[in-house]
Parts: C-alpha cells; structure tokens; sequence
C-alpha cells in the first residue's frame, strides 16, 4: 500500500511593538546561572519589591480568513462553516479576537529576601496581564483579576542541596528558565508548543472534533483547557551550583504535582524534572548579562489522565516526556575589541501528550465548537530546533536574528493519530530593541512563519 499527501502551506508575518518596564525585577546580580539567580538571596539582601509591565501591540499580516472550505461527501455544512473565521495563529492570545491588538502581556508585583540570611529565603510574586495566568487555555474571557505566579522558599540547611518548596519554574529548557526579560518578544514555536501545558478533561481528535474512545465522552470534551501550567508546577526542589576555578556547575531535582498552577495533584503519579548546566565565565557583564559560554540539558516526565465518563473515570495513565539540550554564549566572543555577540542554540524533544490544535484550528470556532485535542499516546513524538543570534552596539542597541523549526507529530501512534496529522512549522523572527535604562527597554520584533501541513 502506498500512501500520498499533498502538503498545504500558509504564510504569514506578524509585526510586534513592546515596551517592557521593571521596578527592581527579580532577578539579582550575585549569579551566573537562572536557578541560583531565583532560588537565592545574598547574604546582605532583606527584603525587596519588585514590579515589570510588559506592553505588545501585534499585527499579524499575510492572514486572511478562511475561504473556499469546502466538505466533499459529507452533509452541509460540516467544515464550510468556518469560513469567514481566522485560523489560530493569526489572532493574538489570550483572548484570540483581533489580528492586532494592544496587549498587557505581564503585569507583575512580587516581593523576594531573606528570612534567616543564609538560610531561608523566599519569593513571592503575582501576575495581573493577560495571559494564560489569568484566562483558560483558548477560552476568549477572562477567568480571574490576577493569580499567583511565584511563592516559594528555599531551605539552605544541607551542604550541596539547597530544598526549594512551592510554586516555582520547573528544571527545564533554558529559556523558559530566565528569569529576566526575553531578547525576543515571542517565545519559540517548540517553547510555546511543547512546554507551556494546556491541561484537558476530555481528549477530541482535531480534525473530527469527535471524542477519542478511552480519552474523553461527548459532555467533557471542550474548546477550552481548564489550566495551564505556564512553565511551573507546585512541588519540591533540590538544587545548588557549584564553582571550580571559572566553571559554574549547576543542578536542579523536582518532584511536582504535574497539574495546573491553579490545581492541586489530580493523580497518584508525580512528575519528575530535571535540569543540569555547566558555564564558563567570561570577563565581563553581570547577573543577567553575565558573560560566559554555557552548555545544558533537562528531562521531563510524568503521567497524565482524562475522564471518560459523567461518574469521573480516569483513562488510562499516558505519559507525558519532555527533554532537551543547548547552548549559550554571550560577550566578546570572536576576541577582544571584536564587540559583544551572542550565540545559542536549542533542541526540544517530545513523546507523548502532544497537543494539537483546535478543531479546524479556529478558537471557539462554529465547527465542531473548535474543541481541543492531544495526542497522547507515547509513540506520538514532536521536536523542535532553534538557533539565534544577538549583538550588542554599546549599552544601549540590541539586535537580534532567530530561526526556529517544529515538526509536529513527525511520527505517530496509530488508531487514532496518523501521518496525515503531521504539522511544520518555519519561522525566522528579527529584533531590535534599545534600552531607555535598565529598567525600561523598547522592542521591535518581525517573525516571518511558514506553516505546511499535508
């Protein structure tokens, strides 16, 4: 038997202004790596407030609306209704309405210091922007005012293992890590993809709509996730860092819930993350600009479940694995006087719990009610790849060039998911930003995206 797939491309572009403002942001000057830099204070640190607002205005170009749908052998309307609708990528999140609209993307107030220096610290921190914090997963309104974003402490008792405990960032991919504001407005399309969860009741096969047996029933499959996990999960923390003469060696153990921020556990498994770094110092920069050249990798797993009935049945267990590597450079990498570069690049890698799309990728769309679907078997596999550059005119001018690619569902498990589901995803993003102060900075960002699908 041979099989044959004509391949459907769509490409657009979308523009992004933002202006991110920081009132003391969190991030301190006393560490080279991110999980030191968020899990400890100094010995001198009390206690701080800290604030950032961060403005987007995003126009998304080369996106028209769906035309000339059409539903060859089946029953009027079915897929046709969807035209006149935008697909998903084209209208801004949260709320997926305007191909271009004004965003507060974070709005952030947070306290951090020590209660016994040296030995206990904590941060605390909430967030009021629009995001997936304060609004379900591709649900257009707003669930609530602001939700908690940080609230940890950090027992440093045990020579090599500091205990961190509480909702706090999950060991994994370096740039979901940082701490301080992102050389680019967006994140990556694997960041974005595999790493920020979108937790579902009920599973739906995408292009159907209909519900996955063993996965979901008709009364809990839904258009709209009912959490995130923004990159964080409650739970417990071993980590610490390490220095031998200019190598920082860096470790982070998390045992987590591997539910929704706004959740507790909802099953008897734990998530299981871990992240590992080795840095070399560079001469120069410092705290988040700190110069060095780094290297890393993580591993994520857990076990996720859906109900497949009105009393509340769990499915099966499906596990979800994430892992990855990279590396960073940053400062005057091509000699001295030759100016300060930056260099980077990831691998993102995914098995299990994939998620996919809404229905005819419209949120909230007439067909089918655009419900959401994941591939969640283990033979479901994604992975991602990015390599950027930046470069630094002075204290002031940042440019930045990024290429990305995610290959979605590159191999399946079957009955339900085949190789027809496969996604592509290109994108090359430039920036330019320049910093007012160190505290208020302007961005421009123009990612072009090329979408293929079969």
């Amino acid at each position: 038997m041979s099989w044959q797939y004509r391949w459907i491309r769509r490409r657009g572009s979308v523009a992004a202004v933002s202006v991110l403002v920081g009132l003391g942001y969190g991030a301190t000057a006393h560490g080279a790596d991110w999980i030191t830099m968020v899990g400890t204070e100094p010995a001198d640190a009390t206690h701080r407030i800290f604030g950032m607002a961060w403005l987007t205005y995003a126009d998304n170009s080369g996106c028209d609306a769906y035309s000339g749908i059409r539903n060859p052998g089946g029953p009027p309307p079915g897929p046709t209704v969807s035209n006149g609708f935008y697909h998903q990528a084209c209208v801004n999140a949260p709320e997926f309405k305007d191909t271009a609209s004004l965003m507060v993307d974070n709005l952030v107030l947070g306290a951090r210091g020590n209660l016994i220096p040296e030995r206990i610290n904590y941060l605390v921190a909430v967030n009021a922007g629009e995001n997936f914090y304060n609004y379900d997963p591709f649900d257009t309104s707003r669930r609530t005012l602001l939700s908690i974003q940080d609230a940890s402490v950090t027992f440093s008792y045990i020579p090599g293992v500091r205990v961190r405990a509480g909702l706090l960032r999950k060991p994994g991919p370096e740039e979901a890590m940082r701490p301080a504001a992102p050389d680019f407005i967006f994140p990556s399309v694997a960041l974005n993809q595999l790493h920020n969860e979108v937790f579902l009741k009920g599973n739906a096969y995408s292009r159907t709509g209909a519900p996955i047996p063993g996965q979901g029933f008709a009364g809990n499959i839904s258009p709209h996730g009912y959490d995130a996990d923004m990159g964080r999960d409650w739970g417990i923390q071993g980590f610490d860092a390490f220095k031998f003469d200019k190598w920082t060696l860096t470790y982070a153990l998390m045992v987590g819930n591997g539910n929704g921020i706004h959740q507790s556990d909802n099953n008897s498994a734990k998530d299981v993350n871990a992240a590992v770094s080795a840095e070399y110092d560079l001469p120069g920069g410092k705290g988040p600009g700190k110069h060095g050249i780094k290297v890393f990798g993580y591993w994520q797993q857990g076990e996720r479940n859906f109900e497949i009935d009105a009393a509340g049945t769990e499915s099966k267990d499906f596990d979800r694995i994430r892992y990855g590597f990279g590396a960073r450079a940053l400062g005057e990498i091509f000699g001295a006087g030759a100016g300060r570069h930056r260099l980077g690049a990831d691998a993102y890698f995914a098995e299990g719990m994939i998620f996919y799309a809404p229905v005819q990728n419209v949120v909230e769309g007439p067909f089918r009610n655009g419900v959401l679907g994941i591939a969640a078997e283990g033979g479901n596999k994604a992975r991602g790849f990015n390599v950027e550059y930046g470069y630094y005119l002075g204290d002031k001018w940042q440019f930045d060039l990024r290429w990305g690619l995610y290959q979605g569902l590159y191999e399946t498990e079957g009955p339900t998911w085949v190789a027809a589901d496969e996604r592509r995803i290109d994108d090359w993003t430039f920036g330019v930003s320049y910093a007012f102060t160190p505290m208020l900075k302007l961005a421009f960002n123009y990612q072009m995206r090329d979408y293929q699908a079969p």
